[in-house]
């Protein structure tokens, strides 16, 4: 014989089943959160490359753009001094080293900003799977709490049934 489930117990049983999907869906957001962690952990190395990069590159265009105001003499030493080593390879390369160098540089600083914003994205999804982590924790308390208080009323009306 089938016993019929009163109101608080389908209640108790719906609320249980929203605990476990809430259980899961807070390890699925602790998982993300810990896999977004050991990302920027594996990426940092390739990141502090790319900034350096752009240093370099950063460091390079300023001198470029520092020589200018340099005495004509310092100038034309070392530009004589390649042409005399490699005509061919000063004549081939010179003309174009300036946008060469601005071009790098550009290409680097949009690869580290680039990098800045995933590193920045990535913090912010595990603020917020933290976050949400820990409402969820709340949540599952205050849940565990009333299906507690459940029991003991499901308990005391079966008692009081069994006695009447």
């Amino acid at each position: 014989m089938k016993k019929k489930m009163t109101k608080l117990e389908k209640t108790i049983k719906k609320h249980e089943k929203l605990v476990e999907e809430i259980i899961a869906d807070k390890t699925k957001a602790l998982v993300r959160a810990k896999r977004g962690e050991y990302w920027i952990k594996d990426q940092q190395e390739a990141y502090q490359e790319s900034v350096e990069d752009y240093n370099r590159s950063k460091y390079e265009l300023q001198n470029f753009i520092e020589i200018k105001y340099d005495p004509f003499w310092l100038r034309i030493i070392p530009e004589i001094m390649s042409f005399i080593k490699n005509p061919i390879k000063y004549i081939r390369y010179r003309s174009g080293v300036s946008k060469r160098m601005i071009r790098f540089y550009w290409s680097f600083k949009k690869i580290k900003k680039n990098w800045e914003d995933d590193f920045d994205y990535t913090e912010k999804q595990i603020d917020r799977d933290f976050a949400f982590v820990e409402e969820c924790e709340a949540f599952i308390e205050k849940q565990k709490k009333l299906l507690e208080r459940g029991y003991k009323v499901i308990s005391k009306q079966k008692e009081k049934s069994i006695n009447d």
